[in-house]
């Protein structure tokens, strides 16, 4: 037998292996998902949570929370293994500089979430462990809609709180799905109640669901608003809500005031005492009636 023909067989076999090898391994099989402009578009459209780590190699902060993010990544996809249900995603934002452009990263990392194709206003800025990313994205992924069983439970609804009410026959109506997709977009925004069957046939026509808007007695002297338009228009539905639920004034509070000031509009700020709702009430009142216009110049809080 030839030794020297098969040991060059032997080496050509290995080399052909890890060729092969090298081709087909990928440091981010496991993980978060890569994202790029190739396929980020059907990521966030396909799935009901993406989670994003906007990152940039040189940042040495993104280097460190690269392993814990990867880590967290493997354990939600095992907890949550449902197509369509969560996925936590990175972006390079060097070599993907046009996403980066559209989310508006300005520092790295940044840990943006998106809701059924929509970001949310606010990014993550809780704790960056295993632990921490886990927890958050199960409590992003539950009922966002709290069910009534009796009408005289929306009396006892907290007053300082925007609420929406959904009265539905069934759970299974297409209505109910696209109401429940709005309001796991905006549940930072509002509360949501839904009731079925008896809970709600007196307050809809059968057949014909209804959603109300009822305001934050707190701060409005406004009345309860029902939705005019189609409940089978996600669009138009998700518009609606919007409007209702993000206040025109918004309080001031220490979770919130770093991501404030990173709209970079000047304040109007009303310091108040906490038993002091008139003038809270007055305050809103000459916003909505005489500032409404400036809007995305100013940020009014009180």
């Amino acid at each position: 037998m030839d030794t020297s023909l098969s040991l060059s067989s032997t080496k050509t076999i290995t080399f052909t292996f890890f060729m092969i090898t090298c081709m087909f391994y990928n440091p981010t099989d496991s993980g978060a998902v890569q994202l790029t402009q190739q396929n980020i578009d059907m990521t966030l459209a396909s799935n009901e949570l993406v989670f994003i780590n906007f990152y940039a190699d040189w940042c040495r902060f993104s280097n460190l929370l690269m392993p814990i993010f990867d880590e967290a990544a493997e354990a939600v996809a095992k907890e949550f293994p449902e197509s369509g249900k969560v996925v936590m995603g990175k972006v390079d934002c060097d070599q993907e500089s046009s996403v980066a452009t559209r989310f508006h990263i300005t520092k790295y990392p940044t840990l943006k979430v998106i809701r059924n194709g929509q970001p949310a206003k606010r990014e993550y800025r809780g704790q960056r462990s295993v632990e921490a990313f886990t927890s958050f994205i199960k409590k992003q992924l539950e009922d966002p809609i709290k069910e009534f069983k009796l009408l005289k439970e929306l009396g006892q609804l907290e007053s300082n709180k925007r609420i929406i009410i959904g009265y539905f026959d069934r759970r299974d109506q297409p209505e109910y799905n696209i109401f429940r997709r709005v309001a796991t977009n905006l549940k930072d925004d509002c509360q949501f109640h839904v009731g079925f069957e008896q809970a709600s046939e007196k307050m809809h026509p059968p057949g014909q669901p209804i959603i109300v808007f009822r305001p934050d007695k707190d701060r409005s002297n406004d009345l309860d608003e029902t939705y005019p338009g189609s409940l089978t228009n996600f669009d138009e539905l998700h518009i609606w809500v919007s409007e209702k639920c993000v206040p025109l004034v918004r309080e001031i509070t220490f979770e919130n005031a770093e991501e404030l000031t990173e709209e970079g509009l000047p304040f109007l700020i009303l310091f108040h005492t906490p038993e002091d709702k008139d003038s809270i009430k007055r305050f809103n009142e000459i916003v909505q009636t005489d500032l409404l216009s400036e809007k995305q110049t100013i940020n009014p809080y009180g």
